[in-house]
């Protein structure tokens, strides 16, 4: 029988897997319960391969603590997901050594798991910092769940016994997991990293994006029809280059390069028709240190609005630009002389993928990848010329995993490249009529495209004639409304002051909801939450928030939403009240700090486009 102390925790706290453990009869394993040497319960399961203990025999408790030992990683930073509970000795041990640590706790064992609630105490677990507890064998629904609420990074413990006595559920368990938790562990990680930088480079960039032109608005009739070589910097391109030397004094295809293909290029003597690049990170400019030092000027660079601010100030070649859907500022600020809409390229988690879709824009066809490997060749990531280590180390071989090349053969890859294969086959479908031909020998095949070597696409796709312009990027110039820009400009000061007031009244309902707190007086603490609900209304509708504070800060105004959808229906005034007044602070203090910093910028921005020749016209 469950114990009553586990059944009230259950029920309060997880209904939904209590539901599950309440309706469930059957019995998957015999379970037989055991005491050991140490005076502590144990229990053994019985499968095919005979009689298995789940516990230690002799001293569970000292067994726990060598798993947990086994993790010494962990800080309060993370959070650690446990997969098989057994009697839960070992988050026991977990709670004991990090006490301050969030969890959440998986058993797929409804069998195990109502064995424990029969025989131990949950309430011994820190539950206080247990998020999420989940029981049951789908567990594709409850991982959806986990990846849905979790914002932090991930930590996987699997009860060691676990691997053995279910080692086949363990392993698609373990397979489901490691690909969830790392999709959402990037964009978490993207996030954390760029969500402050993106808005800060679409800020920085602006006089650049106002006065360089747009390549799509623009649409050069250079490239129409035109065949493009998009050269990314797998380990196949150092097969390639004699190749694409030819095509380079041909003029037969465009070439653009995307990322780091730029340096093997130029270290072959080879330059691309234009170099093409979004990162937004402040490394982004070491991507080419070699153009900066050697002082290179006759390879465009054709860059996405939210680029790494730096690699603009540097870079010493000419420049036009694509808008990225996610700078807001633009989309807010600019209107085109011509009438016609702004055009914006999908982010995407590579500048491969978004310069496939600009050359599809640009009307090039075919487009021709090469060194697009998305898979190791030979322990190589990367081809050679790069300005880092492109070795493979013991950590990357113990993790790749397999896929089928362009010939399908079996070969090595990473979570990562495989995520980039994946997104590029996804945008591939959504082009009409769109010609991709990968020429990526040894790469991993990607869906919607066709192999042919490049040699054999020289002869049979390619003119024989020269197609290549030199002069496109003086075709083609930017073509702004000044008289728009002023007038959203000005909205936008507007919009700040606004702001300003909205912020100055929540930091005075939060000093009323303090002493309501302390005086316990819930008719105001309801009134002052009414005010709370339509001060945030504004604060949403805020075009100053909306194209700023808001993305600067997008993990933590999801975090404050959860919280509000969790306390909207407490019980306990007092309760909602003090979350609200200490999650929310934070997110206000991270909001005006974030206001203080792009004031400066946009001001100084705005200088720089009215007082210089922008190429901006009026109307």
């Amino acid at each position: 029988m469950i114990l009553i102390d586990n059944v009230n925790i259950m029920k309060n706290r997880f209904p939904k897997c209590w539901s599950l453990v309440e309706n469930f009869e059957g019995t998957a394993q015999e379970i037989q319960m055991e005491t050991t040497k140490s005076a502590n319960l144990t229990f053994s399961i019985a499968n095919e391969s005979g009689k298995m203990y789940i516990h230690s025999k002799y001293d569970p408790l000292t067994e726990a603590e060598k798993v947990v030992a086994n993790f010494p990683e962990i800080n309060d930073s993370k959070h650690v997901f446990f997969y098989g509970i057994g009697l839960g000795y070992h988050i026991e041990a977990f709670c004991e050594k990090y006490p301050k640590v969030s969890f959440s706790v998986y058993e797929p064992n409804l069998s195990i798991f109502k064995a424990l609630l029969s025989n131990k105490k949950i309430e011994k677990w820190n539950y206080k910092f247990l998020r999420n507890l989940y029981a049951g064998e789908d567990f594709s629904s409850n991982l959806k769940h986990f990846i849905d609420v979790v914002n932090d990074e991930v930590m996987l413990i699997v009860l060691p016994s676990y691997e053995r006595a279910f080692k086949q559920e363990t392993s698609e368990f373990l397979k489901e997991f490691r690909n969830a938790v790392f999709n959402k562990g990037a964009a978490i990680v993207a996030n954390k990293i760029f969500s402050k930088r993106n808005t800060i480079n679409t800020v920085i960039n602006l006089p650049k994006t106002i006065s360089t032109p747009n390549l799509i608005h623009e649409q050069s009739p250079d490239f129409h029809g035109k065949p493009a070589i998009l050269v990314a910097a797998g380990p196949s391109l150092d097969q390639e280059y004699e190749n694409l030397r030819a095509i380079k004094e041909k003029g037969s295809a465009y070439i653009f390069s995307v990322g780091s293909a730029i340096n093997s290029l130029i270290e072959q003597g080879i330059y691309p028709d234009a170099a093409c690049s979004y990162d937004g990170s402040e490394k982004n400019q070491h991507v080419f240190s070699k153009v900066i030092e050697q002082g290179i000027t006759d390879i465009p660079l054709i860059y996405g609005s939210t680029v790494g601010f730096e690699t603009l100030q540097k870079y010493p070649g000419e420049m036009a630009n694509f808008l990225v859907a996610r700078d807001y500022l633009s989309s807010y600020v600019l209107k085109r002389m011509d009438g016609e809409n702004l055009e914006f390229v999908s982010p995407s988690k590579s500048i491969a993928i978004i310069t496939l879709e600009l050359l599809y824009k640009l009307g090039c066809h075919p487009i021709i990848l090469v060194g697009q490997n998305l898979a190791y060749l030979e322990e190589r990531s990367y081809a050679q010329g790069m300005i880092f280590n492109n070795e493979l180390t013991e950590t990357q071989k113990e993790t790749a995993i397999v896929v089928k090349d362009v010939q399908g053969n079996d070969v090595l890859t990473n979570r990562g490249l495989d995520t980039f294969r994946k997104e590029m086959e996804q945008v591939i479908s959504q082009l009409p009529n769109v010609n991709v031909i990968n020429t990526t020998k040894r790469g991993a095949h990607i869906e919607g495209t066709t192999f042919i070597p490049l040699d054999e696409v020289m002869k049979e796709s390619l003119p024989q004639e020269r197609v290549v312009g030199t002069e496109w990027i003086h075709s083609i110039t930017s073509n702004y409304s000044i008289d728009y820009f002023n007038e959203q400009i000005a909205k936008l000061e507007s919009e700040y002051n606004k702001l300003l007031r909205i912020i100055g009244t929540f930091n005075d309902l939060i000093e009323a909801m303090n002493k309501s707190i302390q005086t316990l007086n819930s008719k105001q603490l309801s009134k002052l939450f009414n005010q709370f609900d339509s001060n945030f209304d504004k604060m949403q509708e805020n075009v100053y928030y909306h194209i700023f504070v808001q993305p600067m800060n997008i993990l933590k105004f999801e975090s404050v939403m959860k919280m509000f959808a969790e306390v909207r229906f407490g019980q306990n005034d007092f309760s909602k009240a003090k979350r609200v007044v200490k999650e929310f602070s934070q997110y206000l203090e991270e909001c005006q700090a974030d206001m203080e910093t792009v004031k400066p910028l946009l001001e100084q921005s705005v200088r720089e486009i009215t007082t210089k020749d922008m190429n901006v016209e009026q109307i």
